[in-house]
């Protein structure tokens, strides 16, 4: 049931079915928002109470000034309080092109990479079709699949092997529904980064299965220890018409609060993916658009340095966790800003244990279960917050979990 997979359903709140779709009543708002939710509500009842966050990813760094320069200026142009063209503006769909060796026509500029994730999928599955995630996977993949009435197919990743996916435990969940593949990389919630070899396994599965790979690159440019990103769209060598690539420049140049993404398939796919953004959005904002212009065109040092933040927050975070061993056994993330942790004990449901350690101690954490059935027995910490933050929340979960 979806009251499962509900943080607020967990805490107690019952929600109305009267002339509510069953389509919207068998979806939930993520558990990683619903946290921040039920945080809000305990802060309005607790005025004076500090809470640190290990939840919803949001960066702490601030907007580069370079981008903040560019709104303020768009602000006194006229066009950005009108609409733009429906598929972006074309300066700024050329210039992601140019990062995919793309045309143009192939790019699809959207409320976000959600928006653009959720155009896929419309696009490319009727009800009753299967699309296969990982277990554990982003926990919005899960209900976007549901919420156009398809079925999400849980494959199992290997957690003592760093979460990693076999392209042949996914061949043997393909049945004659089955749509698509859809995965995040590098990975939320793991922070695993797949290989070439990886990929390229399974583009030849989808490729011989007939299935559209739909890939969610947010963190394309967050890896660590050297390792290199590799997009799906370096696969593609101009005979792959199955591909989509979805991003965002939300984390990147922390513009989380401007919900500015973009899509890139073939021309033929876009066509149909731009029909359902047009119903859902008709175009992303102007202003969104024009800060997202000024970061591609802009300095990029601003990334490095971000990059450098979370490197050092990553390190933080783990030596945290490895003085509660005794607690929790993870894998080390390779990318993204986020640990998957396994706890050893309390033996609790992983919604009932992140309620209970919000309202003992404070912290937000995220519950695995919401991240598809591998995920129970885990909590999922990011470490994109202020790094003192990170000590601060340790000590009071070394309080939660010893008392």
């Amino acid at each position: 049931m979806s009251s499962s997979r509900s943080a607020i359903a967990w805490a107690g709140k019952k929600f109305r079915t009267k002339n509510i779709s069953q389509r919207v009543r068998n979806i939930v708002i993520s558990p990683i928002k619903e946290m921040s939710i039920l945080a809000d509500q305990f802060l309005a009842r607790n005025p004076k109470t500090r809470l640190i966050s290990f939840g919803q990813g949001i960066p702490f760094y601030d907007t580069p000034n370079h981008i903040k320069k560019a709104i303020r200026r768009a602000l006194s142009e006229a066009d950005t309080a009108k609409y733009t063209l429906e598929p972006g503006i074309t300066e700024l769909r050329e210039l992601v092109a140019k990062k995919y060796q793309a045309k143009s026509s192939e790019i699809m500029i959207s409320v976000g990479c959600q928006e653009a994730m959720a155009c896929a999928l419309a696009t490319v599955i009727d009800p009753g079709d299967e699309v296969l995630i990982p277990s554990p996977t982003f926990a919005s993949h899960i209900e976007q699949i549901l919420q156009f009435n398809g079925k999400p197919v849980f494959v199992p990743l290997i957690e003592k092997q760093g979460w990693r996916l076999s392209t042949k435990e996914f061949a043997k969940k393909i049945t004659k529904k089955t749509r698509a593949i859809l995965f995040s990389n590098p990975a939320n919630p793991t922070g695993a980064v797949l290989g070439q070899q990886e990929l390229a396994d399974l583009v030849d599965l989808a490729r011989r299965k007939n299935l559209i790979l739909i890939s969610d690159e947010t963190y394309d440019f967050l890896t660590y220890d050297n390792l290199r990103h590799i997009s799906l769209a370096e696969l593609r060598h101009g005979q792959n018409d199955n591909l989509i690539v979805c991003g965002s420049f939300s984390k990147k140049y922390a513009l989380t609060g401007y919900r500015i993404g973009y899509a890139f398939a073939i021309e033929g796919i876009i066509d149909h993916m731009l029909k359902v953004h047009d119903a859902l959005a008709i175009c992303a904002p102007a202003i969104s658009q024009k800060a997202a212009l000024a970061a591609l065109k802009g300095p990029q040092d601003c990334v490095a340095g971000f990059i450098k933040s979370l490197s050092r927050n990553r390190d933080l975070m783990c030596y945290e966790l490895d003085k509660m061993s005794d607690i929790f056994e993870y894998q080390k993330p390779q990318g993204a800003y986020y640990v998957l942790a396994k706890y050893k004990k309390p033996a609790l449901n992983s919604f009932k244990l992140a309620l209970e350690i919000l309202q003992r101690v404070q912290v937000i954490t995220i519950p695995g279960a919401a991240f598809g059935p591998t995920g129970e027995g885990h909590l999922r910490f990011s470490y994109a917050g202020e790094p003192n933050d990170i000590p601060e929340g340790f000590k009071r979960l070394r309080k939660f979990f010893r008392s």
